[in-house]
């Protein structure tokens, strides 16, 4: 199974770049919220595998998780949902 679409940026290259634009930024809170963004949309178009994105995601701070969930989900959080994020976030 392909996990990039040919023409696009590897995993390997995405991985670099948000490894070099982390190192660049502190605290590095919106370059992560960038590039949660950017994941999303890669992922959304099926430019990425969600594997793919599994595993890039895990590069960034634990900021915006929940309004990332929010955006995939296209709604409010609830409390319930918003307490496991919470927890999961802590780990």
């Amino acid at each position: 199974m392909m996990t990039m679409v040919s023409g696009y940026p590897t995993e390997e290259e995405l991985r670099k770049r948000i490894s070099r634009q982390l190192s660049w930024h502190s605290p590095p809170d919106a370059v992560a919220l960038i590039w949660r963004g950017y994941l999303a949309a890669l992922l959304e178009w099926a430019i990425i595998e969600n594997e793919v994105y599994e595993r890039l995601e895990m590069l960034l701070p634990k900021v915006g998780v929940k309004e990332q969930v929010e955006l995939f989900a296209d709604e409010l959080l609830s409390a319930e949902r918003e307490s496991e994020i919470d927890k999961s976030s802590r780990r």
